[in-house]
């Protein structure tokens, strides 16, 4: 072995167990508040040696990671878990930890080798698997194995020992007081943080999830959750299932496509949606663009971009009906259909995802050519149905004079509406032509003011 490579082979189970109920009989006044589901719980504190320690596979922080290794060894992750004890998978948990401890936003690693010393216990079970303070573990032996002479006081650690009998469930809420509480010196990760919040909301319950994790609501539980379930639709689709690492910087991506597609009312777009999402996801390396400055990962400009683009791919690929220009008539869920096979083919990712954000530069540069009739009539529509529902004497003087003066504009509008755009507004089965409408609201704005 290595003479900077800790020796992890620990100490079988019952043996680790009766050394650290040794310690706890002799333990002195050193105590510990540990936050848990009935209050604090004070602790002793004891001093052990390092083989008496083992790094747990369970562990929020390096749960995405363990995840990658299990699927590289072609194992899977529950039984890596199950072999915790084991040399291999020490190591294996050593070296993640080891990454995470050096990690710039916490650099636990870095304040232990410059002062040599450690200011807080780990916390412990009554079997030696540390529950908070792994990185903390592997640092002080990745020290002692680099520089015995330096750093020898690191061979023997302080730990609090949570007491026997506490149910899984009582320790989950412990370790998800301790970890997943506001102010972390370093995160844990987003994905990280999902999976974990995933196994404590299956084991505790939402409601001990939400007081742990300090939540305003369960509602913030459903986001999140919705939230990893994109990315690992995402990586199903892509032909890399559980490769979450490859996601670790593009928590904002999955936040904000998660956001834009619960806009989405219509299912049949939103399943359109997620896909050019995917689209854009895997092609951005090879885009000119931003793709967190388009629909889906930023609020459409304009909103009718949900349904106007789809709609024009579907034109564009003989699947719909090329509408006249200025139309923003809806694509139907059979045609949704058709088109969904053709934007969900990872191998033509970049080609979907350029098509998509040509057409929404396309629509956001030309409103007014492209959608002016089709906003036009929605505001005369929307004009008419609050002058039917009005009374005159709710009526103020103020208000009356203001209606007037829009008869005029109203009514000379009628007549500048051509006979071939009329034509086209009437074969529109959303409802009747924009001279007609214009026409039946001047009727009912100048009834109003008789």
């Amino acid at each position: 072995m290595s003479p900077e490579q800790p020796d992890l082979s620990p100490a079988p189970k019952p043996e680790r167990t009766a050394r650290i109920a040794k310690a706890v009989a002799g333990a002195g006044d050193a105590t510990h508040f540990v936050p848990a589901e009935s209050g604090y719980l004070e602790v002793p504190v004891v001093e052990l040696d390092q083989e008496t320690l083992v790094y747990r596979a369970d562990n929020g922080r390096v749960l995405s990671e363990l995840t990658d290794a299990a699927r590289a060894r072609d194992t899977p992750l529950d039984t890596l878990k199950s072999n915790a004890d084991t040399g291999d998978i020490q190591h294996l948990l050593h070296d993640l930890l080891i990454e995470k401890a050096r990690d710039p936003g916490g650099p636990i690693y870095a304040e232990l080798e410059r002062f040599g010393r450690q200011t807080d216990p780990l916390l412990i079970r009554e079997d030696g698997t540390v529950l908070n303070g792994n990185r903390r573990l592997a640092s002080m032996r990745q020290l002692v194995a680099t520089d015995p002479d330096r750093y020898g006081g690191f061979s023997t650690v302080r730990a609090a020992v949570l007491p026997e009998g506490l149910t899984e469930q009582e320790i989950e809420f412990i370790e998800a007081a301790l970890q997943m509480a506001p102010d972390l010196k370093l995160d844990y990760g987003w994905i990280n943080r999902r999976l974990k919040l995933r196994q404590h909301a299956a084991d505790m319950g939402p409601d001990r999830v939400v007081e742990a994790y300090r939540f305003p609501g369960p509602d913030a539980i459903d986001r999140e959750l919705a939230e990893l379930a994109l990315a690992e639709a995402y990586l199903d689709w892509a032909g890399e299932p559980g490769r979450f690492q490859r996601l670790a910087a593009q928590e904002e991506t999955f936040t904000a496509l998660q956001t834009q597609l619960a806009s989405v009312q219509q299912t049949h777009l939103a399943q359109l949606w997620r896909r050019i999402g995917f689209a854009m996801i895997r092609a951005r390396d090879m885009l000119d663009r931003n793709i967190l400055h388009y629909f889906p990962f930023t609020d459409p400009v304009p909103p009718v971009t949900r349904n106007w683009v789809p709609r024009s791919l579907a034109e564009d690929n003989g699947i719909a009906e090329r509408q006249p220009e200025g139309e923003n008539r809806p694509l139907d869920k059979p045609d949704a259909n058709r088109l969904l096979p053709l934007v969900s083919d990872p191998a033509q990712a970049e080609t979907t995802a350029l098509a998509a954000m040509a057409l929404m530069d396309t629509l956001k540069g030309n409103q007014e050519r492209l959608l002016g009739f089709a906003r036009l009539h929605n505001l005369l529509r929307n004009a008419n149905k609050k002058l039917e529902g009005m009374k005159v004497d709710e009526l103020t003087e103020e208000q009356r004079r203001a209606i007037r003066a829009q008869l005029a504009a109203i009514q000379q509008y009628a007549g500048a509406v051509t006979p071939d755009d009329e034509a086209r507004y009437h074969a529109d089965p959303q409802g009747p032509g924009v001279r007609s409408t214009v026409r039946r609201t001047w009727k009912r704005a100048r009834r109003l003011m008789e």
